[in-house]
């Protein structure tokens, strides 16, 4: 039933409420001036909705509006005039105006006009009836009706977008995600522009879930785990496009964890890690010390830095050869030489073959020593000389199960680690308490293997009759015969079990005993 008569033909409330909802308050004013005999005040209220920017009148003339609504217009037949009244005054919010908004779209637009601000909320006179708040809102959409209410699932457009325009963004965007149909890509970039704009709400701990409440929030307020969100939507295709997950990690940029580290560098380290894109996404470092770069530093962020924070995690999950490339690009020399002595260590004394662990780990060492040494780059004192001994001891094993015995013996003398000689027992001991553990773990099978080349060497002299011409070097002879060179050969094995057994060290349970064995032999 329509009421105060036409404008044009036309009903004259109906064509007001549409020119509203349709943005064009113009030609509203047009229609209202064309029919102001018989409004009444309207005219005044529209012309002071259209003059205030935020499309509120002043609370004197809301309260006027309201008072002429209860008394007047609550009851009135057309359903478009009280949609109307209800629209510039705020007033009635328990109306849904069923019969003028049909779709959620128009009951949306009709809320959201509806609802209160600030001290307005609490004008004099109203009745809780005609305040409706954001929050009250929120509440209704999200929890009263709910994704059940507006079969949110066969239309996830229309809910999210009921959630999106009603300010509840994370909610929106967690539903979303979790939609059917391919969404969570739609869900992911609209939470980057809210992120980016710094409207999302956000939990404090990172292991929250995707939506998540805090207590101390008012309802029906969520927090959106933005961190989760990203590594959730990246990890479908990291192991493909690392290059592109780094995109999505930089926006984490300004999201710190608990120790101040940002989770673009956390998420980028646990990207290289898992991908193992070490060389795509960091760069890598040329024979001639020049650092080619990776993806990262595309951001133009401290590259260095975060090469070394991926670095130390790496080194933290055990990954030791992954870390110590780290520290080399990110030029910490220190931490190289360090893994570098730990990776060595337990493979100094293994037979070399194609292949292996130990020639990988010796290639690698070489370069690094052969670079190092051309820029002039040096570790702490102990890391740097215990590198380049390790280096040496893995030529003296090379030498050893090749059986170049007397290279291996001359390397072994070279390198003053053990005694050979009576008058330099003392002085190798005080020097063995200087070598690192790196060292000390790789002397029992030094000392057991130069043992038996000096066995091999006593055996081998006693059944042929001769003596090597290499041994000749250095030894005082007075008669140049075999029993001298015996004797010399026996000489250096007592020197060296009494250097083993002053050592500070203890040694495995059968190496005194083996040595001293072939020890015995030779006597």
């Amino acid at each position: 039933m329509h009421e105060d008569g036409e404008v044009d033909g036309l009903p004259v409330w109906p064509v007001i409420y549409y020119c509203i909802r349709c943005g064009d308050l113009e030609a509203a004013k047009i229609t209202t001036s064309k029919a102001a005999q018989d409004l009444g005040e309207f005219s005044e209220y529209l012309e002071e909705y259209m003059q205030n920017d935020d499309r509120r009148l002043s609370p004197s003339t809301e309260t006027k509006l309201r008072l002429h609504y209860r008394r007047a217009v609550r009851s009135s037949t057309d359903p478009f005039k009280r949609a109307v009244y209800c629209l510039l005054g705020r007033c009635d919010t328990v109306d849904n105006h069923s019969e003028v908004a049909e779709k959620t779209e128009d009951y949306l637009w009709l809320k959201l006009s509806q609802v209160q601000f600030g001290d307005s909320s609490t004008t004099s006179g109203q009745s809780s009836s005609d305040k409706l708040t954001l929050q009250q809102l929120q509440t209704t959409l999200l929890e009263e009706y709910g994704e059940s209410h507006f079969n949110a699932h066969q239309n996830p457009y229309l809910y999210f977008k009921i959630l999106f325009l009603s300010a509840q963004f994370e909610s929106a965007i967690e539903f979303l995600s979790r939609s059917d149909g391919g969404l969570r890509s739609h869900a992911v970039h609209a939470a980057i522009v809210l992120h980016e704009l710094g409207l999302l709400a956000l939990p404090e701990n990172i292991q929250a879930q995707l939506l998540s409440r805090n207590p101390q929030d008012p309802e029906p307020m969520r927090r959106l785990n933005f961190v989760r969100l990203i590594s959730m939507y990246t990890s479908k295709f990291e192991s493909t496009d690392p290059r592109e997950v780094l995109q999505y990690f930089y926006l984490l940029r300004n999201l710190k964890d608990a120790g101040g580290k940002s989770y673009f560098v956390r998420c980028l380290s646990e990207l290289v890690i898992e991908t193992r894109e070490f060389e795509a996404l960091l760069g890598r470092r040329e024979r001639d010390g020049t650092r080619r770069p990776g993806a990262v530093d595309k951001f133009q962020v401290e590259t260095q830095d975060i090469i070394e924070t991926v670095a130390v995690d790496t080194e933290a999950k055990g990954l030791f050869e992954d870390a110590l490339k780290l520290y080399d690009l990110a030029g910490n020399s220190d931490k190289v030489l360090e893994l570098m002595n730990q990776l060595l260590s337990p493979v100094v004394a293994s037979a070399n073959s194609p292949q292996s662990n130990r020639e990988r780990l010796q290639g690698l060492a070489v370069s690094i020593a052969e670079r190092y040494q051309a820029q002039g780059l040096i570790g702490s004192p102990a890391n740097t000389k215990s590198f380049y001994l390790l280096l040496d001891l893995m030529t003296f094993f090379d030498h050893y199960h090749n059986r170049d015995l007397d290279r291996a013996l001359a390397t072994i003398r070279q390198l003053q680690l053990i005694a050979l000689s009576p008058d330099s027992v003392d002085d190798r001991v005080n020097g063995f308490k200087q070598y690192t553990d790196e060292i000390r773990r790789n002397l029992p099978d030094v000392l057991l293997s130069t043992m038996n080349i000096l066995y091999t060497k006593y055996r081998s002299c006693r059944s042929s009759g001769t003596q090597s011409p290499h041994a000749r070097a250095g030894q005082r002879k007075e008669d140049g015969g075999k029993e001298s060179y015996l004797a010399h050969l026996r000489k250096q094995a007592k020197a060296l079990i009494t250097f083993a057994g002053m050592l500070p060290y203890r040694m495995p349970g059968d190496t005194n005993a083996r040595l001293v064995q072939m020890e015995v032999l030779m006597n």
